[in-house]
């Protein structure tokens, strides 16, 4: 993860008005993803402190934190990414919400999460769409601010991350069809433009949810072959004694 003060700017982002909406759409998307799961345990990392999935069949949650803020839950665990304090092929499943985002080395902290997911085990990324109206408004905003401070990584860039990390692409969604104003009224007037886009599922919406499956490798023991040595035995040549009888 980044500095203290990206974390904070995002969660002020999402306390106003267009950040609510989005992230009740986010969480309603991941909720219905892990209801389909079930396990043990529960990894979940994400610049909001408040953020929390409840509907969903695994027995314990752990909150990922780069720091230990104030109204921080019992369950959390102060840690960096790229460098988690959990046993490998230990958790069922796994939620980065805008962690890459906000990652110094994200290709890094992707591979040490495989490390970290049992055989099988899901991994649910939320990332922002550079391939959106938000992601031109990001070339004319200033980095600064959330969410524009964010990496904005293509999806087609993570596709190709989660392989070599041994992950494999389920499925994704594309959530978040608002346009990127912050006044409501300039939102309500260009409200059609959103509703024509996801009408027509276009890829286009300022967020994509990526569900990937961990790969099981399987071997097979091979029995070795054990050719039969063939000896030539030359044939015998009459000796002389033999041959004057």
């Amino acid at each position: 993860m980044l500095d203290n003060q990206s974390r904070q700017l995002f969660q002020d982002w999402y306390a106003t008005e267009l950040g609510e909406r989005l992230l009740n759409e986010e969480h309603d998307f991941i909720e219905r993803e892990l209801d389909n799961m079930v396990g043990y345990y529960l990894v979940q990392q994400s610049p909001l402190k408040q953020l929390a999935f409840h509907n969903h069949r695994m027995r314990e949650t752990l909150v990922l934190s780069p720091v230990l803020e104030l109204g921080a839950s019992e369950s959390t665990v102060v840690a960096n990414m790229s460098e988690l304090p959990l046993e490998s092929d230990g958790i069922d499943a796994i939620v980065l919400h805008h962690t890459l985002d906000l990652s110094a080395n994200p290709h890094r902290d992707l591979h040490e999460v495989a490390r970290t997911l049992l055989p099988s085990g899901k991994l649910i990324i939320v990332g922002y769409n550079p391939v959106s109206f938000w992601g031109i408004r990001r070339f004319f905003s200033k980095k600064l601010r959330a969410p524009w401070s964010g990496r904005f990584i293509s999806q087609r860039r993570l596709e190709d991350w989660l392989k070599v990390a041994g992950l494999t692409l389920e499925h994704t969604e594309v959530l978040g069809y608002d346009m990127p104003m912050k006044v409501g009224k300039w939102r309500d007037r260009f409200a059609w433009v959103s509703k024509l886009l996801k009408a027509s599922k276009l890829p286009v919406g300022c967020v994509y949810v990526m569900t990937a499956t961990k790969q099981t490798r399987r071997y097979i023991p091979l029995k070795p072959r054990w050719n039969a040595t063939k000896v030539r035995v030359p044939p015998l040549k009459p000796t002389i004694k033999e041959m004057n009888k």
